[in-house]
C-alpha cells in the first residue's frame, strides 16, 4: 500500500513538471515571435493653390480732421447743429453776435465814401492845374503840389477799399460754416460764451468717406515681398495692391481697400514700415481710431501642400512627420511648416505631396517598424479654429514695440478662392464664409 502510494505522488510530480516545461516553451515562442504592429491611421497630404496672407494691426484715421475755432472774437450768439450729426460743406455751425462787426463794416464803408469824393476833388484841381501850368500861370512847384495831393488821394481809395473788404470779412467770420463733409463732434461752447479768435476750440469735425487705415510691416515681410518683385514673382506689379480689413466682432474680412502709402524709411526703434490703406465708407459704418485686424497677401498664388497638425512632430528646434513607406515601414522625414490654411498647416518643404502620413499613433512608432494602417481622409482632421485669428506682427509705434521684439512673423494661407480670380491673385474679393465650422471657404 505505501508503494502504491509513492509510486502515485511521484506521477503526479512528474506531471506537473511536464506541465512546466511545456507552458515554458509556448512562453519563449511568443516572446521569439514579438508583439503585434501597432495600429495607426494614415492619410494623404492635400494639394490645392493657396495664398499666404500677412496680418497686422491696424487703426483707422480720418483723411481730414478739423479743429473748428473762430476767426474773430465775440459771443457765440447761435449754435445751428446737433452733436453727432453729418453735415456738408457749407453749413452752418455757429453764430457769433455779428453787430460790432457790421458796424465797423459801415465805418469802413463811410471813411471809403470820403476818400472817394476827395480822390474826384483832387482830380478836378490835377486837371485845371495842367491846364493853368501849360499857359505858364503857375509855377512848377504849385503843379507839382496839387499832382501829389490827387495821387495821395489815390493812395487813400485803395486803403479804404482794403478795409471795407477787411470788415465785410470779419462779418462774414461771425458765421462759422463747415469746411468739409463730415461727422461733426460735441460743441465745447455754449451759447453766449465770450471766444476768442484763433484760440477757442469750438468742435472738431471728421471726414467720412474715405477712410485711411494705417499698419505697420515688419522688415522681413517688406524685404520679402521687395525680393519677390525684384525676382518677377508677383503678377500685376506697379497696380495698387488689395488690403481686407476687419474689426472686433465681425465676421472674415469684409472691408476691401487699396494700399496707397508705404512710408519712406523704417521706423529704427522698431524696424516696421508705415503702410496706408484706403478704404471706401460711404455709410460711415467706420470710424476713426478705430482697432483691427489687416490682411495682405503675402505671396503670390502657389500650389501648397497641408497636412493635420497633429501628424507634426517636434524634435528640439525640428519639425517632422512619420511617413509609412510602400513596404509598410515607418521613416521619419522633417519638415519645413508654415502657416494655417482651413484647419490645415501649410507644409513649404520636406514633403511632396504624394506620401502616406500618419495622423493618429505617431507616438506608438519608430522608424524602420510595420506598422498596421488604417487609411483616412487629412480633412477630417482639420484644427477647429476661430474663423479670426489677430496676429500681431507689428501695430502702432508703441504696440509694435512689444510685439515684434523677438523677431517672430505670424503668418497664414488662405484657399485662393479668397484671392481673386486667376488673372489676378490679389484681387480684391471679398471671403465667403462657412456655415458649418465658420473658417474661411
Amino acid at each position: 500500500m505505501d508503494r502504491r502510494r509513492f509510486f502515485t505522488a511521484a506521477l503526479k510530480v512528474g506531471l506537473l513538471a511536464l506541465a512546466g516545461l511545456v507552458g515554458f516553451g509556448c512562453e519563449q515562442k511568443e516572446a521569439a515571435q514579438g508583439p503585434p504592429p501597432p495600429m495607426v491611421t494614415v492619410a494623404k497630404p492635400i494639394k490645392k493653390e493657396i495664398v499666404e496672407w500677412e496680418y497686422f494691426t491696424a487703426q483707422t484715421q480720418a483723411v481730414d480732421t478739423v479743429t473748428i475755432t473762430p476767426r474773430v472774437t465775440g459771443y457765440i450768439d447761435n449754435i445751428t447743429f446737433k452733436e453727432g450729426d453729418i453735415v456738408n460743406f457749407g453749413d452752418l455751425l455757429f453764430v457769433i453776435d455779428p453787430r460790432p462787426y457790421q458796424a465797423s463794416l459801415d465805418q469802413a464803408k463811410g471813411q471809403l465814401q470820403q476818400a472817394l469824393a476827395q480822390q474826384k476833388l483832387d482830380n478836378a484841381n490835377l486837371e485845371r492845374a495842367q491846364d493853368l501850368y501849360t499857359r505858364n500861370v503857375i509855377a512848377k512847384q504849385d503843379f507839382d503840389t496839387t499832382a501829389a495831393q490827387k495821387y495821395v488821394a489815390d493812395a487813400t481809395v485803395v486803403a479804404d477799399q482794403a478795409g471795407v473788404e477787411a470788415a465785410q470779412l470779419n462779418l462774414d467770420f461771425t458765421q462759422i460754416r463747415s469746411p468739409i463733409h463730415g461727422r461733426i463732434g460735441v460743441q465745447l461752447v455754449n451759447r453766449g460764451n465770450l471766444v476768442q479768435a484763433n484760440t477757442t476750440q469750438l468742435t472738431t469735425l471728421v471726414s467720412i468717406d474715405p477712410i485711411y487705415v494705417y499698419f505697420y510691416v515688419d522688415q522681413a515681410s517688406v524685404m520679402r515681398y521687395r525680393q519677390a518683385v525684384r525676382a518677377g514673382k508677383w503678377p500685376n506689379t506697379g497696380q495698387p495692391l488689395p488690403v481686407w480689413l476687419h474689426l472686433e466682432s465681425e465676421e472674415g474680412y469684409p472691408h476691401q481697400g487699396i494700399v496707397d502709402f508705404v512710408n519712406n524709411a523704417f521706423d529704427p526703434n522698431t524696424s516696421t514700415l508705415q503702410v496706408r490703406g484706403r478704404f471706401p465708407n460711404l455709410d460711415g459704418y467706420l470710424l476713426p481710431g478705430t482697432f483691427g485686424t489687416v490682411r495682405i497677401a503675402g505671396t503670390p498664388k502657389f500650389e501648397g501642400i497641408l497636412i493635420a497638425d497633429r501628424s507634426i512632430g517636434t524634435d528640439q528646434n525640428q519639425k517632422f512627420v512619420v511617413v509609412v513607406q510602400p513596404d509598410g515601414l515607418t521613416k521619419y522625414q522633417t519638415v519645413e511648416t508654415g502657416p494655417i490654411v482651413e484647419g490645415l498647416r501649410v507644409i513649404r518643404s520636406g514633403l511632396s505631396g504624394d506620401e502616406t502620413v500618419i495622423v493618429e499613433g505617431i507616438g506608438k512608432v519608430r522608424p524602420n517598424i510595420k506598422v498596421k494602417a488604417e487609411p483616412t481622409e487629412m480633412t477630417k482632421y482639420a484644427t477647429e479654429e476661430l474663423a479670426i485669428e489677430t496676429h500681431v506682427n507689428a501695430g502702432s509705434p508703441d504696440v509694435a514695440s512689444g510685439a515684434s521684439g523677438d523677431g517672430a512673423q505670424s503668418r497664414k494661407a488662405e484657399s485662393t478662392v479668397n484671392a481673386g480670380n486667376d488673372k489676378n491673385p490679389l484681387s480684391a474679393q471679398r471671403p465667403t464664409r462657412s456655415e458649418g465650422n465658420g473658417k474661411n471657404e
